[in-house]
């Protein structure tokens, strides 16, 4: 049954980065951008690369190993040229929160 499970201190999360954590027996990658924390399955659906390791650009991240890009907000690929070579690639997301100073993720 989902839960929420703690994922980091708000103050370890800096502005635009990615920072993978371990919460519940899943890795998230976690990204604050302004007042928003997203949380996303820490692996790219295709060969299951780490994304922490990626580069964001606005809000899409973008996979180290074949540049594939994901919309942080929705999971959504948004790479429609002919190298995606998967239906409907789509990275897991989850719905977080922050109380307190803490972040929690919806898993």
């Amino acid at each position: 049954m989902p839960e929420w499970e703690f994922a980091i201190k708000e103050e370890d999360l800096k502005e635009g980065k990615i920072k993978a954590v371990k919460t519940g027996n899943k890795q998230i990658a976690l990204i604050k951008k302004g007042d928003d924390v997203f949380a996303l399955l820490n692996e790219c659906p295709h060969m299951g690369c780490p994304l922490k390791s990626g580069t964001l650009e606005e809000y899409v991240l973008k996979c180290p190993c074949h540049n594939w890009g994901f919309d942080v907000r929705s999971g959504e690929n948004v790479d429609t040229g002919e190298y995606v070579d998967m239906d409907d690639p789509k990275v897991e997301t989850f719905e977080t929160k922050i109380d307190e100073g803490n972040i929690s993720v919806y898993i």
